[in-house]
């Protein structure tokens, strides 16, 4: 650990993906604490659209991982997962050369820490948050004579106005867990497919196992310091606006942004996002 803080915690020079600086704190190295039992794993491939003005067609594309367990939920990229599990490893044999996780930062608890409440974890440079709500899930209208099959599985359609988006779920009732991506759920059925009406969030089911032995699920947000959805949603606003600028508060960092032939680029400003919650 010590020889990861004499590096500054810099993951591979700071490089950029989508608005984001990969930086590792000695936080995400830690395996977290147990809170509860996975019993399945279901995989999504996101596409995810940041600028809604000019680049509609360069969607952030990335594997998220669906940890369901007896009472708890986990949400989170799957790349963020392989990370964990090389760090560790790295770890085990003392050295130092750690990996970052994916393009999506955020992951999500659904029932913890109790029933009832979501954790949202987020990342801003060395910032780690954590903003814990109350949980409800989405209230669904069918829509009649939907019908499609995904993975195998015969699914129906629903639809649903849920913080500030309109959103399709195609959910297979011979899978029978009330579980999907993020925060939706609430059919009597895994959602498979799940996408708001403009599609600027799209989650499609690519595969599910069940978890033999089971394993636990850890929650990862022990440090993180806890906020409010308010506070949140201002440090976001504050990081795109000016991410190297949020980064280089601390005096230990210098952040150089560099093309893949070398050259230097101008530091990012003013970067598109666009939060999966609007209300």
């Amino acid at each position: 650990m010590q020889r990861l803080l004499l590096s500054l915690l810099v993951l591979l020079a700071a490089t950029l993906g989508r608005a984001q600086i990969a930086v590792l704190t000695p936080a995400d190295l830690e395996l977290g604490e147990p809170c509860d039992t996975a019993r399945y794993i279901v995989y999504y491939n996101l596409s995810m659209v940041e600028d809604t003005v000019g680049a509609l067609d360069k969607a952030v594309k990335e594997m998220m991982r669906l940890e369901v367990g007896d009472r708890v939920q986990s949400f989170y990229s799957y790349k963020a997962f392989q990370a964990d599990s090389a760090n560790a490893v790295v770890m085990k044999n003392g050295g130092n050369e750690y990996q970052g996780g994916g393009q999506v930062t955020w992951r999500l608890y659904k029932n913890y820490p109790a029933e009832d409440k979501t954790s949202l974890l987020e990342k801003f440079g060395m910032d780690r948050f954590v903003c814990t709500e109350d949980y409800a899930a989405p209230v669904w209208q069918p829509v009649a004579d939907s019908s499609a099959v995904i993975l195998g599985y015969r699914c129906s359609m629903a639809v649903t106005n849920y913080k500030g988006r309109t959103w399709y779920a195609w959910y297979a009732e011979d899978i029978p867990l009330d579980a999907g991506p993020w925060k939706l759920g609430g059919l009597p059925g895994l959602i498979l497919r799940a996408y708001d009406a403009p599609r600027h969030y799209v989650f499609d089911a690519v595969g599910m196992s069940e978890v033999a032995p089971p394993a636990p699920i850890y929650y990862k947000g022990v440090k993180y310091e806890a906020v409010s959805r308010k506070q949140l949603e201002g440090i976001r606003r504050r990081y795109f606006a000016d991410p190297v600028g949020y980064i280089t508060t601390n005096p230990n960092i210098k952040v150089q942004i560099r093309d893949k032939q070398g050259n230097d680029l101008p530091n990012p400003k003013n970067e598109p996002y666009n939060s999966i919650e609007v209300e």
